[in-house]
């Protein structure tokens, strides 16, 4: 296992460090120190608009 730290509230970050497992698709995030960084309340309302 390889544990990557991670200094972004991402997605992905859990006590600073990234959880992903696998290489997922390449996020569109103007962060420059991780291509797949996916903000967090990015997240919350994508799933709120789900929800309607």
């Amino acid at each position: 296992m390889i544990i990557i730290c991670c200094n972004n509230p991402c997605v992905y970050e859990d006590d600073g460090n990234c959880t992903l497992t696998h290489v997922t698709s390449v996020s569109q995030s103007s962060n420059k120190s991780c291509a797949y960084f996916k903000s967090k309340t990015e997240n919350i309302e994508q799933k709120d608009t789900n929800l309607l």
